[in-house]
This record gives structure tokens, C-alpha cells and sequence, in this order.
């Protein structure tokens, strides 16, 4: 009888592959875009570059427009590295890498009016 349990596990532990959580486990992001009144800003771009973490090379891109509400729920993303990009007419780009660990993961991005220009001549 142990010689036959014994016989099951290694059968187990050689034919059946391992389960890889890392590549399993996604994230479900939502973005919210304000501007720096608190109101919201519809009809943002938002990217989403996931990132190879041993080589930091991107390897989806997803983009969409933000809702009226300044909301954009993103499909469902592998966790790990991200680079999160936000740009929208009359408002500075905002940029920022994340990681994402958690099952649902909410993330509030406050986009500021474009800086003063300066040119400098001789």
C-alpha cells in the first residue's frame, strides 16, 4: 500500500506542471483622473504598459478615455510593474510606475494646468 502512495506522488509531482500564481494572479485597476480643483476629467488618455520585471521591458499596452466622471476601470491586468501614463488637453502628463499587488487596486491621479513657458534668447 505505501509503495502504491508513493507511486501516485511521483507520478503527481513529475506529469502534473506547477501552477505559476505570479502569471495567475491579476489586478482589477480602476483609475480615477481629477484635476486640481478635485473635478473630475472626462475624456483623459490612459495607458498601461505592463512591464517585464528581470528585463523592464513592456509587454501590453492597454489605452482608453476616461468616462465623464473621470473614471477609467481598466480589464483585468497580471500584478506586478506597471507604468501608468495620464494626458489630457490643457493639463501637465502625469507618468508613474506601480505595482500591483492587490486583487482590486484603485488609483487617483490629479492632473495640473501646464507650467509657464520660458524662452531664453542672446
Amino acid at each position: 500500500m505505501k509503495t502504491l502512495f508513493l507511486g501516485f506522488v511521483f507520478v503527481a509531482l513529475v506529469f502534473v506542471p506547477p501552477v505559476d500564481a505570479a502569471k495567475k494572479a491579476t489586478t482589477r485597476l480602476q483609475v480615477i483622473v481629477l484635476d486640481d480643483d478635485g473635478e473630475p476629467v472626462p475624456r483623459a488618455s490612459v495607458i498601461v504598459r505592463t512591464v517585464k520585471s528581470k528585463k523592464n521591458k513592456v509587454t501590453d499596452t492597454l489605452q482608453l478615455k476616461t468616462s465623464e466622471q473621470g473614471t477609467a476601470p481598466l480589464p483585468p491586468i497580471r500584478q506586478g510593474s506597471i507604468l501608468l501614463q495620464v494626458h489630457a488637453r490643457g493639463y501637465q502628463t502625469y507618468g508613474e510606475t506601480l505595482e500591483l499587488t492587490e486583487a482590486e487596486q484603485i488609483v487617483n491621479v490629479t492632473l495640473l494646468p501646464p507650467q509657464d513657458q520660458v524662452t531664453i534668447t542672446r
